[in-house]
């Protein structure tokens, strides 16, 4: 058991957190459960609505920190894979996403800018505050003359005392 306070208050919080993360991960299998179902049943257009919900419902639990980003990926794209197999086992078509728009070719692009208005000259910068203060500079005082430190009185000496000298030790023979 935990001694210091903020250690026990930290048990505390972990406990609080463990059972909502329990929570959100035990929604998401049973809405995952409920859209497998209706797909199973083959009621498609339920289960597209159902898995806009599940995959919102993922997300933001992605973005809470309950589940990784790659864990959360991988249950999108396996729930969407689930339902197009099961719409082209039925024979109903499966809408493919469209293609971005290509984009402009160089040459149009150059064209578009070549026939836009003429630019106004570029507003200047604002200054930095290195630069105003070069540019700023107060008018110079006249040069004093500067005054010596002042000397610290000098401390009184201690007397030198006479060190005594290291007794030298016999060398036994």
């Amino acid at each position: 058991m935990a001694n210091i306070k903020s250690a026990k208050k930290r048990i505390s919080t972990n406990k609080r957190q463990r059972g909502e993360n329990k929570f959100v991960k035990a929604t998401i299998a049973t809405m995952t459960k409920s859209f497998r179902s209706l797909v199973a049943e083959g009621k498609f257009e339920q289960a597209t609505a159902k898995l806009a919900e599940t995959v919102s419902y993922i997300n933001s639990a992605c973005s809470k920190g309950i589940l990784h980003k790659n864990n959360a990926s991988r249950k999108v794209a396996r729930l969407s894979a689930h339902l197009d197999a099961a719409k082209k086992a039925n024979g109903v078509v499966v809408e493919q996403p469209k293609p971005a728009k290509a984009p402009k070719k160089v040459e149009e692009k150059k064209e578009e800018v070549k026939a836009a208005a003429p630019k106004k000259a570029p507003a200047k910068k604002a200054a930095t505050k290195s630069a105003t203060k070069k540019e700023e500079k107060p008018a110079e005082k006249p040069a004093v003359a500067k005054k010596a430190p002042a000397k610290k009185p000098a401390a009184a000496k201690k007397p030198a005392t006479a060190k005594k000298a290291p007794a030298k030790k016999a060398a036994a023979k």
